[in-house]
């Protein structure tokens, strides 16, 4: 008798199927946009040069000229993506731990309304590192874009290394640990 004849088995693979729908539904929110995308292939070779207005208003962030000599995470996120708003504790600690002459932590806003909507948010997270506005432009210069949240890790030199879609956790921080270190991922 095949298995599908069977009703508690039936049930357990449809059981199954829901909850690997659920996993995948939060590591990551969402496909992505209409006509998002860099391209084909990978990801942009290096860092694009931008200067973003910051989401609390008090000036900008220059991705080439505050990320200059430093090894910069930037965070494409939106306050409505559950995954996103789960990493931000882990985004927060990381930037606390790594010395400000090393390290860059950068979130870049999309999708998530104007300054006055997100600054509130940010501020009731606790977030202290820059958080800029950014715009789909921002987003498709890094690459194609394939959901929310994204990561890009970028070296001293302003090169692109690695693409991390979804929460991802503590290889973060022994990624850019080694990056800081010896300036490679290898």
């Amino acid at each position: 008798m095949s298995a599908f004849k069977n009703p508690p088995a039936r049930r357990a693979a449809f059981g199954f199927s829901v909850l690997l729908a659920g996993l995948l539904a939060f590591s990551t929110c969402g496909p992505p946009p209409p006509g998002a995308g860099g391209g084909s292939g990978g990801m942009a070779a290096t860092a694009p040069d931008v200067t973003l207005p910051l989401a609390d208003g008090s000036g900008d962030v220059s991705l080439r000229g505050d990320g200059a000599g430093k090894v910069v995470l930037v965070d494409l996120w939106a306050t409505w993506c559950v995954p996103c708003v789960a990493e931000l504790p882990h985004l927060q600690e990381l930037s606390e731990s790594l010395p400000e002459e090393d390290f860059l932590m950068l979130g870049i806003l999309l999708e998530s309304g104007d300054a006055d909507d997100v600054a509130p948010f940010i501020a009731d997270k606790g977030l202290t590192y820059p958080n800029v506005m950014g715009s789909g432009e921002v987003r498709d210069s890094f690459g194609p874009f394939l959901g929310y949240p994204t990561k890009y890790l970028i070296d001293r030199d302003g090169n692109l290394v690695k693409r991390y879609l979804g929460a991802v956790g503590d290889i973060l921080n022994e990624e850019i640990g080694k990056l800081i270190e010896t300036g490679s991922l290898n």
